[in-house]
């Protein structure tokens, strides 16, 4: 009973550090995983104290912390949304939700948008659970893809750059033109990044993040809104929408591309995002791409971990943090005989969704409440102000410079009339060349 207590007080304690870091632009999973990691002692101290005996057995006391980070990644994973949405402040996971999200919003349905959100990153946290013995069969034995797939990673990213570039043509007319205004978007958002995390910012990659794609995606949305003049913005606050067979599929096929990129080097939620938003029809419904994103989110952060059983290669924070705590890995010797640390791991994650996704929804309510009596130009001065706080903050001048070019670059896109899903050319194009020089 005591070891059943510890495990629900380091979930739910996950719970309310996602919460933290997803709520506050600029803060992230890694944070918390660092600081676990450097004050390790004094949080077993903690699992002790709750379950008295657990000292005995240190593998335990390890487990139990695991299950806090990846319960933080998923709290994470469904909380960032908000500000995704109400403040246009976007983590690299949800850079794509504030396009569709501030168009829901000056809709007057932004607690709807968040609502989607939470709901497809529930779906995938229950996605990510069915998939990660077929991840274990297709990484190791018997298909053994990651060894056969490693030498190409430079290549997947850079089908992936192509692919964005071909779905420009589809229901189009001036294909051609379009293909160059988006390979002019990418060379720029690419060399913008390169700068930003590969160069002289004088930002650490995690910080660097917050002002580049609230510049790339959050800045030109809030600034063309500003020329709109739109009468009140009345925000629905019923958000029961009925589970529907495409939440499903939309969130099954997040959940898949975020297993796709789970194991690869150097990407994440972001790339995720952009190989799943190949077909362009998902613009026309931003309700459903908010679903898809949102299963995204959680999808990744799960199964990055997962794949560190498989293949002993961390792909994010969280998993190296856990790697760091649970020495060593326990293997992973057949697919049906998962250790017994993950599956553990695996069920604080699930319970963790499940009570984040009601949370989320009910903060997006709550915000959207205040936002009823504004103007879309009242709303987004009042985003923007927010956002020139945040960003100075936490990156300081460095921050605020990386922001103002990034919300240049951002803007191009909008002038050139081609989407704006090419400026992840600012996360792929530095993996790419990470790629080819390892």
């Amino acid at each position: 009973m005591s070891l059943l207590l510890a495990f629900l007080a380091l979930t739910a304690l996950g719970v309310l550090a996602g919460g933290v870091t997803g709520l506050a632009p600029g803060l992230h999973v890694n944070n918390v995983a660092a600081v676990v990691l450097a004050t390790e002692a004094s949080w077993a101290g903690i699992v002790v104290a709750i379950a008295p005996g657990a000292e005995a057995e240190p593998s335990v006391v390890a487990g139990l912390l695991a299950c806090f980070l990846l319960a933080t990644a998923v709290s994470h994973g469904i909380f960032e949304f908000i500000p995704s949405v109400f403040f246009g402040a976007p983590s690299e996971d949800t850079a794509l939700a504030v396009l569709p999200g501030h168009r829901l919003l000056l809709q007057g349905e932004g607690a709807r948008a968040v609502a989607l959100a939470a709901r497809g990153a529930f779906l995938g946290v229950l996605a990510s659970a069915a998939l990660f013995v077929p991840l274990r069969v297709l990484l190791a034995d018997p298909v053994g893809l990651f060894d056969l797939f490693r030498p190409w990673t430079a290549v997947f990213i850079a089908g992936l750059l192509v692919a964005l570039l071909v779905a420009e043509v589809f229901g189009h007319r001036g294909g051609a033109r379009r293909v160059l205004r988006a390979a002019g978007v990418q060379a720029l958002a690419g060399l913008l990044g390169l700068a930003v995390l590969r160069g002289p910012s004088g930002l650490a990659p995690e910080v660097a993040l917050f002002p580049l794609f609230s510049g790339l995606f959050g800045v030109p949305g809030l600034v063309l809104s500003l020329h709109r003049r739109a009468a009140v913005l009345p925000q629905r606050l019923d958000v029961s929408d009925s589970l529907t067979r495409a939440d499903l599929l939309q969130a099954l096929r997040g959940s898949l591309a975020g297993a796709a990129v789970s194991w690869l080097p150097g990407l994440s939620g972001g790339a995720a995002a952009a190989l799943a938003s190949l077909r362009r029809r998902d613009r026309a419904d931003p309700a459903s791409y908010m679903v898809l994103l949102g299963a995204v989110s959680t999808s990744t952060a799960i199964l990055s971990v997962t794949v560190l059983f498989i293949i002993g290669r961390a792909r994010s924070g969280a998993a190296a943090a856990i790697r760091g705590l649970i020495e060593p890995l326990p293997a992973w010797s057949a697919p049906a005989s998962a250790p017994a640390v993950l599956l553990l791991m695996l069920a604080s994650a699930l319970l963790a969704g499940a009570i984040v996704a009601p949370l989320a929804g009910r903060a997006g309510r709550f915000l959207a409440s205040r936002w009823a009596l504004a103007g879309s130009r009242g709303v987004s001065l009042a985003v923007l102000g927010i956002l020139v706080v945040l960003v100075g903050l936490v990156t300081g001048p460095a921050g605020l410079a990386v922001w103002g070019v990034a919300g240049l670059v951002g803007a191009v896109p909008v002038v050139g009339g081609v989407r704006r899903i090419h400026l992840m050319a600012s996360l792929l194009l530095p993996v790419l060349v990470s790629a080819l020089a390892g």
